[in-house]
This record gives structure tokens, sequence and C-alpha cells, in this order.
């Protein structure tokens, strides 16, 4: 990487952070308001909703956005550009119509039901379709176009749910995102438009075996997040799923702050750095970089929660205070293991990384054995294994590369 392509590339994350950090600050204030007018139910039932959609997505995609950043340059030309443009539009109708049969026959299905599925079918194509501008790494671009995206749906959810309009608000927010997302994309001349065609049997046999260890991932890892919520609506019902709704995006709230650097701007960089050695010192400087005030923040969580998310919710999500406490190991580790995730994905090793997958899912489960016994309730269990989840998860793809590094440099 020439030493203006990596100035060029130092300024683009700073913008990508600001303009994360902005929305992150919007999205906060608006959901203190949220909070006051919607019941935990209410914000129960969307989450429920949500997570079985972004599930099925997560079902069904290729990860082809993935695919065309890590695609060399000189491997990306135009039949490949066409196939992997076309298999994103067929990949994206194909889960929007199962997503619409799925919830259809699951739950009551309605309009704003249908506009959510429509939101983040555009949403889904829409990321795929960036990976092609992304690629060129014009991030002060995407990073005024993502926040002015956000904070208009997030200012369109606070003027509707102070008029009155309920739940309804946040199904807007989901749709206003996703068009404003693609209106921006196409006014910074972001948006990619190829040649439509139907991929050869040929070519959808090498997307398959192209995508099926970050299929593997992805579905395990979007399976994860969007699980744990379905489990505890079962457990707990609506009301449970509210409160651990709301503490889980507390907890993932210093990750939104990092988002750019540990997804997209690392995942460029170790896509495009070809010596290894160099690659892993920048791996492991910006695990210390990032982990450090990370703990810090962990501590502060279980230390306060009590007393600062009544204060800033009201009594009624108190639920959620003790449930924030218990995710202290989400606030600590879920920005380390997307490092070691996106390292993994753009080194192909990808075998280190689901069994980093396999002992996170058995981490999250460790806990509710304790339910029967009557030491945690369903909700805390569940919140408890989550700590467990991504701890075990980074530790165990981080021992497993170091020990392969260590090998690979003995030899």
């Amino acid at each position: 990487m020439s030493i203006r392509s990596f100035k060029s590339l130092r300024v683009g994350s700073a913008f990508l952070v600001s303009g994360q950090a902005f929305q992150a600050v919007i999205g906060f204030a608006v959901n203190l308001v949220l909070v006051r007018y919607l019941t935990p139910e209410e914000f129960g039932r969307f989450a429920l909703i949500l997570a079985t959609a972004r599930l099925a997505y997560a079902f069904f995609s290729l990860r082809i956005d993935a695919m065309i950043i890590r695609a060399s340059d000189a491997r990306l030309d135009n039949p490949t550009s066409e196939k992997y443009f076309s298999a994103s539009i067929i990949e994206t109708i194909f889960a929007t119509c199962l997503v619409v049969l799925w919830l259809t026959s699951s739950m009551e299905f309605g309009f704003w039901e249908l506009s959510l599925v429509a939101a983040l079918g555009l949403r889904h194509w829409t990321q795929h379709n960036k990976a092609f501008f992304e690629r060129s790494m014009p991030y002060r671009k995407l990073a005024v176009m993502e926040t002015l995206a956000a904070t208009t749906a997030h200012m369109v959810a606070l003027f509707l749910v102070i008029a009155g309009a309920g739940w309804s608000a946040l199904f807007v927010r989901e749709l206003v995102l996703s068009l404003a997302g693609l209106i921006g994309l196409i006014v910074i001349g972001g948006l990619t438009m190829h040649r439509f065609r139907f991929p050869r049997a040929a070519e959808w046999r090498d997307l398959f075996v192209e995508a099926r260890g970050m299929w593997l991932d992805s579905m395990l890892e979007n399976g994860f997040q969007r699980l744990t919520i379905l489990l505890v609506g079962m457990i707990g019902g609506e009301r449970a799923a509210g409160f651990f709704f709301q503490a889980q995006r507390l907890a993932i709230v210093p990750h939104q702050f990092l988002t750019p650097i540990v997804n997209r701007v690392a995942s460029n960089w170790f896509g495009r750095v070809e010596n290894s050695a160099q690659r892993i010192r920048g791996r492991n400087r910006l695990l210390v970089f990032v982990g450090m005030p990370l703990f810090g923040l962990a501590v502060i969580c279980v230390a306060f929660a009590d007393p600062i998310v009544p204060w800033l919710f009201g009594n009624a999500w108190h639920r959620s205070a003790d449930l924030l406490a218990a995710m202290f190991g989400i606030v600590a580790f879920m920005s380390l293991f997307e490092i070691m995730k996106v390292y993994c994905w753009m080194t192909r090793q990808l075998k280190q990384l689901i069994l980093g997958r396999v002992v996170q899912y058995a981490g999250c489960l460790l806990p509710l054995v304790f339910i029967a016994e009557g030491r945690f309730s369903g909700d805390m269990a569940i919140s408890v294994g989550q700590s467990l989840a991504f701890a075990l998860a980074f530790v165990t793809v981080i021992a497993q590369l170091s020990l392969l590094e260590k090998r690979a440099s003995v030899a």
C-alpha cells in the first residue's frame, strides 16, 4: 500500500469513525425518547419480527459483498462483476419472497411487517452493490452519506412517535433508512450497475464454493444474535424480549462506534496487504488499541448499569439494567471478535473462525442449565451466556491463529 493510499485510508477512516459516532449519539438520544412513549411489549414484538426477518436474510445470503471486497483488481473483470451483480439481485428477490412466506405462516403479518421486510430487502441489495464502490476506499463520501441517511431515519421516527404514531415509528425508521441509503449512494456516484444475466450453473457452483465458509460463519453469527432474541421471547414473552432488546442495544453501543474500523477499514486493509507479517502486526496492534478502552467500559457497565439505565429510560425499564450488567462480555469482547472475524475472512482461515463460532454457541448455552435450578431467570441466563460466548469465541480464535503463526515462523 502506497503512502498516498495509506494517508487516504487514514483520513477516510477518521470520517467513518466520526460519522458512526454521530449516528450512535443520535440513535441513543432518539431511543431515550422512544422508550418513554413505547412499552417493553411493543419493543419486544418489533424485535422478534426484526430478528426473524434478518435471520432469514442471513440464511440465504452468500456474502457477495465480501467476495467483491476481497477480489483482486485483475480478478474482478467485467464478466465476474456481472456475475456478482446479477447473483445479488436474484439472492435478494429469492430471500425476500421466502421471508414473506415464513412470516405469513408463523405470525400475524400486516402492512407494517411487510414494510419492514421490504426495507431489509432493499438494504440487503444496497449493501452488496455498495461493495463495488467501497473497494476504492472512498470513506469520506460514504461516511457523510450514511450519517445523513441514519440521522434522517431517526428524526422521522422521533417526529412520528411524538405525534402519536406509536410503534409504527419503528417500522418507518427502517424503511426511511433503507431508502435514504440507496438515494445517498446514487447521489455520491456509488451505485454500480452491470448487465443483468442469469449466472450459469457452473458460475453458481463457483459462488457456492467461494461462499461456503463465509456463509456458514455469517449464518452462525446472525443466527446467534437473532436466536437469542427469539429464545428470550419464547421463554419470557414479548415483554422480556423488549427488556432484553434494550439491554443488548446498550451493550453494543461501544461496538457501534468502532464498527467502521473493526469491520470495514480493517477488512479492506487485511485484504489488500500481501505481506503476512505486516498483516499480523497490524492485527495485533489493532486488538490492543481497541481492547484497552473496551475493558474499562465493561467495568463501568457492571458498576453503574443499575443507577444509569432507570435514570435514562425510566423505572419501567429497570430490568434492562440488570441484563446490561450481565452483558459485560459483549462490551469487552464483541469488537475484538469482529476483528478476528474479518481477519479470518480476508486471509481465508475460516476453519479457525468456525470453531470459534461453535464455542460461542456453547458458551451462550452454558448458563441455561441454571434455569432449572432457579439460579437464573431465562433472560438473565441468556445475558450471562452472551458474555461468556464472545469472550470464549475470541480466545479460541486468537489462540488457534497464534499457534499456527508460531509454527510458521519456526518453520
